[in-house]
């Protein structure tokens, strides 16, 4: 099953129904980059560093 979820207050809120019982025990990944996530999957390496590439992207501006 994947979700996704919300961090606030030191608690992770899923965005959404998981429908497991109730206390039951999961088991959580959180990936601080999408190079660490594709490392982990045993993905090929890019060409470029994605994060340095999303970093750019995240500066520039589309609309004024």
């Amino acid at each position: 099953m994947k979700i996704k979820a919300i961090y606030e207050n030191n608690v992770l809120k899923p965005l959404g129904n998981l429908d497991l019982p109730n206390k039951a025990l999961v088991s959580i990944t959180i990936h601080e980059s999408y190079s660490d996530l594709l490392e982990e999957l045993g993905e090929p390496e890019a060409g470029e560093d994605i994060d340095a590439v999303l970093k750019d992207i995240r500066k520039k501006r589309y609309y004024d």
